[in-house]
């Protein structure tokens, strides 16, 4: 039967006399019944370009107790590319389902019965070969073959790290990839329909980035008493939704598996997020850890997790945009109950177990408390990337220029501040009512050196705000620029003019700074609705290459250049004049000879 889409089995075991047949009925099969030979393979397509994604329908798939334990039965699709390369793509159980509001709430019904699916990615062209092959009780019992044939598109491929200067993030065609975006980690009573609204707006701003948490309350699928190894096909198909309409919308995605509020037993300031005794995989609900800690240690439990890493990969690592898999949010917040070494032992372990299983690489993280840097787990070469959460911090231009620096100098890996807010007990207009930290949370990230912007918190509050304006005017400035390129290095000042701190990244022909206003740093003047204008203000940038340069300076809040200047580099050496300014300024440079 289904329960909030939960599809419910026997035992554990493959029992080849009972059948959940679609998740709805049981049936008997007959222990000698003949197993089918032949799979025949659906495909979305006749041709798909390279990077987009594919859809493989497989049947008739065995009947099986589980389909989620590949111990039972499992899907995986064998594709021989044009080149010779081979990769196998795991398969998954999939249950359809429709979406609607009533009243305010979102409902799913379930349509129909399930199938077997294969998501596929092909990152080249030419004539593919597929081959799908089911496995019951570890023995193959069917194939299936066919070929398609993919053409060469003009999507530019997944996020890598960018090779050169390790600092940013690109594209597999090589185009770079700045992160210009925020948190949005789950939805409301409205479900799905919340996106809609969202990132019909990210649509419009150019936000290319949103980051979301398969928690409890939105796309968890193994959270539960009864989860265990019995995923929620409701979630699963929400954030199938949330995925695809994302990528429509040019939006890149940083998926995060689980949260720090699985381990608590108390109530937290929310009076939530604290899900450890409904956790399937305590033993209290029959699962394998009598601790916390046993989550990282016991061998059951791992092997639980990587079936469910598996099922993930197959459903959505054929999603170009998945930036990332982030492993945890905020771990150490429960360090009272979970120890650091074996949490770092495991990032690494699993992360090794996730690289084998993801046919396409993507990028793999985990996040900590601002309060809680620790080196062993950022320095493990299965993170790809660092990151830190800042609440409660002021100056945030200069936490961001900080983080970065001494972030990178640590890891040497592309970081960014993956959340901020004012303060994390909640939305707080009262303090920076003309949001300013916001603005410089945002804008700051690209004139730092860091891989995205400061990723704000409270998205419900910034959409009901329509505070859209501060990452679209950010858009427009770096629109068609070398943003994220492999030689850009944190700039170099040698004098500064007036009551202003600046920002910068250059390179040989190209540079980027940002002019903050010392008396609008926040929170200084944070209740100054019209600051005065800085007049007068000068910087010498050092470290660029000599000749003739265009600086174009922007009004950031408007997303408008205001003027336009030729300037002369000589000796690696120029001074520039902004024209007066509210607030801050941004320039860009290119050198023209």
């Amino acid at each position: 039967m289904i329960v909030s889409g939960r599809l419910f089995g026997g035992a554990v075991g493959c029992l080849v006399g009972f059948c959940l047949i679609a998740g709805m009925s049981v049936r008997h099969v007959q222990a000698q019944a003949p197993v089918p030979s032949e799979l025949a393979l659906k495909l979305s397509s006749e041709t798909l370009e390279t990077y987009q994604r594919g859809e493989i329908v497989v049947e008739p798939v065995p009947a099986a107790d589980n389909p989620f334990d590949p111990d039972c039965i499992a899907l995986d699709l064998e594709v021989t590319a044009p080149s010779g390369r081979t990769v196998q793509v795991p398969g998954f159980y999939y249950r359809p389902f429709s979406r609607k509001l009533q009243g305010n709430r979102e409902e799913l019904e379930p349509q129909g019965e399930g199938s077997w699916r294969v998501r596929w990615l092909a990152t080249e062209a030419g004539r593919h070969a597929l081959t799908a092959i089911v496995t019951r009780d570890g023995k193959v019992v069917s194939r299936g073959q066919t070929t398609i044939e993919v053409t060469a598109g003009k999507r530019h491929g997944l996020a890598r790290v960018e090779p050169q200067g390790k600092r940013y993030f690109r594209l597999d065609d090589g185009t770079p990839l700045f992160l210009n975006g925020l948190c949005v980690c789950w939805h409301g009573q409205r479900g799905t329909y919340d996106y809609d609204d969202w990132l019909g707006a990210y649509r419009q701003a150019g936000i290319n980035y949103m980051r979301l948490w398969m928690w409890p309350q939105a796309f968890g699928i193994e959270w539960d008493r009864d989860d265990r190894l019995h995923y929620r096909m409701d979630n699963a198909w929400r954030l199938d939704y949330v995925l695809a309409e994302a990528e429509r919308s040019g939006v890149f995605v940083m998926l995060c598996f689980d949260y720090h509020g699985i381990f608590e037993v108390k109530p937290d300031y929310w009076n939530s997020n604290n899900f450890w005794p409904r956790h399937p995989y305590n033993a209290a609900n029959g699962g394998p850890c009598a601790t916390q800690n046993e989550f990282f240690t016991s061998e059951q439990a791992k092997q639980l997790y990587e079936k469910r890493l598996r099922y993930m990969v197959a459903r959505w690592s054929a999603f170009p945009n998945v930036l990332a898999w982030e492993f945890f949010n905020e771990i150490d917040n429960e360090y009272a109950y979970v120890k650091h070494e074996d949490v770092v032992a495991w990032h690494g372990e699993m992360g090794r177990r996730l690289r084998s299983l993801d046919p396409y690489d993507h990028l793999i993280s985990s996040s900590f408390t601002g309060g809680s840097e620790r080196p062993d787990l950022y320095d493990l070469p299965e993170m790809d990337f660092a990151q830190y959460h800042s609440y409660n911090e002021q100056h945030p231009a200069q936490m961001m220029a900080q983080k970065t620096e001494k972030f990178f100098a640590k890891y040497h890996k592309p970081f960014f501040v993956s959340e901020y807010g004012t303060d994390w007990r909640g939305w707080k207009p009262d303090t920076d009512p003309h949001f300013r930290a916001l603005h410089q949370a945002i804008w700051s990230g690209a004139f730092t050196g860091a891989a995205g912007t400061g990723m704000t918190w409270w998205w419900e509050s910034i959409h009901t705000a329509d505070l859209y304006s501060h990452w679209s005017a950010l858009g427009a400035f770096l629109k068609d620029t070398g943003m994220g390129r492999g030689d850009l290095q944190p700039a170099r000042f040698e004098a500064v003019e007036g009551a202003v701190t600046p920002f910068g990244v250059a390179a040989g022909d190209e540079a980027f700074i940002w002019l903050l206003d010392k008396a609008c740093d926040w929170p200084n003047g944070a209740k100054e609705a019209d600051p005065p204008a800085v007049a007068g203000a000068a910087v010498t940038l050092a470290g660029i290459g000599d000749g003739f340069w265009s600086v174009r300076w922007w009004d950031t809040l408007a997303g408008k250049p205001v003027a336009e200047r030729e300037v002369s580099v000589v000796g690696g050496k120029v001074r520039l004049e902004p024209p007066a300014f509210r607030a801050d300024v941004a320039g860009h440079l290119i050198k023209r000879d």
